[in-house]
């Protein structure tokens, strides 16, 4: 039986250091029929020389050169438009991959007849041993598919997951413009639209963390996680999806935007508290006050002490962050 053609999207952006490797991993995989669509993002390094040195090499690769930096979202999409295979995997240039990773997915896909196919991943620094990491079991064994909660609940990132391609296309799904964490809405909308997800209970994608990241920057970009939850929302209403889905967003919503509270630079944070502020509306305020709130400890004492003028659990939320910073100074 011929296997259907699946699209690599693999976006790049000033990764050098690492594309050499990354890549290694992408054209050993022991699924061949393969199209791997490289977009660069107007890159300031040698990313788009080592494109085309590696283009020169492989048939199956395709090297698009974007007019300007624009930011990995519009790169995503554009790969949506471009896309010939039957499936799609949107990967980035710094991380690596299991050589059997597409293999695997697509024996699942032919067992299920699945629409999406999620793996899980493990994070990794400069010079640690993967093998080690490897051993520690996945946490998606014996998860529960058809639980949507606990979906949403799993983390958005595109780079553990095989799409049909037609999927996107069908239902317009694009990442939001100009924002981090764009995985959010498109994972959420997903997650609503799809009755055939089935997960691969193995660690397959291996993610590169470094000071480059935009996941590890502190700046404004941060504030992507109001916007992006502002954008998924919006998107339930519109669907008339806000009433079964509201605990989990509200949950998922009031955690992010404290998370951007808590980790954006110092000189940031009277902005970051404004932006809460203003998305702290009656349903936002009726869940953190019900019994069904689900919030962690930390995150509803410090909406209840820093929203809601609860002045013992501003003390005890304070009393939290002093523990936790004294204990990090320690711990360096």
């Amino acid at each position: 039986m011929c296997k259907p053609l699946i699209t690599i999207a693999l976006s790049v952006y000033n990764v050098e250091p690492y594309l050499r490797q990354s890549l290694e991993t992408i054209v050993n995989q022991t699924y061949k029929n393969l199209e791997i669509l490289c977009i660069d993002d107007c890159s300031k390094d040698k990313t788009f020389d080592i494109l085309q040195e590696y283009a020169q090499k492989y048939d199956r690769i395709k090297v698009v050169k974007q007019p300007k930096n624009q930011g990995l979202s519009i790169s995503r999409n554009r790969a949506i438009e471009m896309a010939q295979g039957e499936y799609i995997l949107m990967l980035d240039g710094d991380d690596l991959f299991a050589l059997d990773m597409i293999e695997k997915a697509y024996k699942k896909v032919l067992e299920t007849e699945a629409d999406l196919v999620m793996w899980d991943y493990c994070t990794f620094y400069k010079d640690e041993d993967l093998s080690q990491l490897l051993r520690k079991p996945s946490e998606l064994i014996g998860f529960n598919t058809t639980n949507k909660i606990a979906l949403l609940k799993r983390p958005a990132f595109m780079w553990v997951k095989l799409i049909r391609t037609q999927v996107l296309r069908e239902y317009n799904i694009h990442f939001p413009e100009g924002l981090t964490k764009q995985d959010i809405p498109v994972w959420w909308h997903l997650v609503t639209v799809l009755d055939k997800i089935v997960v691969l209970p193995e660690r397959l994608s291996y993610y590169r963390q470094n000071p480059f990241n935009t996941t590890s920057r502190k700046d404004r970009s941060v504030y992507s996680l109001a916007y992006v939850m502002d954008i998924t929302g919006e998107y339930l209403k519109k669907s008339n999806l806000y009433a079964i889905y509201k605990d989990e967003y509200l949950r998922s919503r009031l955690s992010l935007l404290h998370g951007m509270y808590d980790y954006i630079k110092l000189e940031l944070q009277p902005d970051a508290m404004q932006m809460i502020r203003e998305r702290l509306d009656t349903d936002a305020i009726a869940y953190i006050n019900s019994p069904a709130c689900a919030l962690s400890k930390r995150t509803n004492l410090f909406y209840k002490g820093y929203m809601m003028g609860n002045l013992l659990a501003k003390l005890q939320y304070d009393s939290l962050m002093l523990a936790r910073t004294i204990y990090r100074k320690i711990k360096v």
